[in-house]
C-alpha cells in the first residue's frame, strides 16, 4: 500500500513539474514571434525617411522642377505642335495626340533613370555615406530612393495629363486612372534600372557620361514619336529590346483605346517581368 501511494505522489509530482516547466516556455516564445516584426519595421522606416528626404530636397530646389517643366514644353511644341500640321494624323488620331503619350513617358523615363545619379552623389558625399553603417539592410537605401523619385514623377504625370484634351486626347476618370498607373509602373521600372546602373559604374562622372550616352537611344528608339510598325525590320528589333517600348505602348493603348504594337496584357507582362529582375540585382549589388 505504502509503495503504491509512493508511486501516485511520484506520477503526480513529475506531471506537476513538467506542467510548470512547460508554461514558462509558452509564455517566452510568445514575445519572440512579436519581436520577429521589428526587422520590418525597421527597414520600412529607413526607406520613409529616404524618401521624406529625398521629396524635401526636391521640394527646396524649384530651379530643377523648373528645368524639367521647360523640357516638357520644348517637347509639346517640337513634336504636338510642330509635326502636327506637317504629319496630320497616324491612323484615326491626330500626330498630336498620338505623341502625347510618348512625351510624358520621356519625361518619366529620364527622371526615372537620372535618379541613379544623385543615389550617386549621395553615397560619396551625403547623407547616404554615414547611413551605410546604419544597422538596416542596405537594400533600404536605394529603395527610399526608388519611392521618392516615382512618387515625383507619377505626381508630374498626373499633371500633364490634365492638358490630355488640348492635345486631341479624350480623357475620361478611368483612363486617367489607369495611365496614372502605367506611368507610376513605368517610373519604379527606369528608377530601379537608374539605381542599379548606379551600383554598378561607382565613379559619379563615369556614371553622368553612361546615362547620357544611355538616354537618347533609350528615349527616342521607343515608339514615343514613331511607330515601330513603320521601321525597317531591324530597326524594330532594336526597340523591342528597349524596355520604354512596352512602356509607351502600354500607356498609348489606355489612353487613346484600340490596339497598339503588342497587347497591353503583354506590356504589363514584359514590364512586370523587367522590374523583378533588376529588383533582383540590386538587392545582390546593394549587399546585405
Amino acid at each position: 500500500m505504502t509503495r503504491t501511494n509512493t508511486t501516485v505522489t511520484t506520477t503526480t509530482v513529475t506531471t506537476a513539474t513538467s506542467t510548470a516547466a512547460a508554461a514558462p516556455t509558452t509564455a517566452v516564445s510568445a514575445p519572440s514571434l512579436a519581436a520577429g516584426d521589428a526587422p520590418l519595421r525597421v527597414a520600412l522606416r529607413a526607406i520613409a525617411v529616404i524618401a521624406h528626404r529625398d521629396l524635401l530636397r526636391q521640394a527646396k530646389r524649384p530651379g530643377v522642377l523648373l528645368s524639367q517643366a521647360v523640357q516638357i514644353l520644348f517637347f509639346v511644341l517640337v513634336y504636338a505642335v510642330g509635326f502636327n500640321g506637317m504629319i496630320g494624323a497616324v491612323g484615326s488620331v491626330s500626330f498630336s495626340a498620338y505623341v502625347f503619350p510618348g512625351i510624358i513617358g520621356i519625361q518619366v523615363v529620364s527622371i526615372g533613370v537620372a535618379s541613379g545619379q544623385s543615389y550617386a552623389w549621395d553615397r560619396e558625399y551625403g547623407v547616404l555615406r554615414e547611413l551605410l553603417v546604419a544597422p538596416v539592410p542596405r537594400i533600404c537605401l536605394p529603395l527610399g530612393k526608388v519611392v521618392a523619385g516615382a512618387g515625383m514623377v507619377t505626381v508630374q504625370s498626373m499633371l500633364m495629363l490634365a492638358f490630355s484634351p488640348l492635345m486631341g486626347v479624350p480623357l475620361t476618370t478611368a483612363r486617367f486612372v489607369l495611365a496614372v498607373g502605367c506611368y507610376a509602373l513605368a517610373a519604379t521600372v527606369f528608377s530601379v534600372i537608374g539605381l542599379c546602373l548606379a551600383t554598378v559604374v561607382k565613379r559619379v562622372q563615369t556614371l553622368q557620361a553612361t546615362v547620357q550616352l544611355a538616354m537618347f537611344p533609350l528615349l527616342f528608339l521607343s515608339g514615343s514619336v514613331f511607330s515601330v510598325q513603320d521601321v525597317p525590320g531591324w530597326l524594330a528589333s532594336v526597340m523591342y529590346l528597349n524596355p520604354m517600348t512596352y512602356a509607351v505602348d502600354l500607356a498609348r493603348q489606355t489612353l487613346l483605346g484600340g490596339g497598339g504594337v503588342l497587347p497591353w496584357l503583354m506590356d504589363l507582362g514584359v514590364l512586370t517581368g523587367i522590374l523583378v529582375a533588376v529588383l533582383a540585382l540590386l538587392r545582390v549589388r546593394s549587399g546585405r
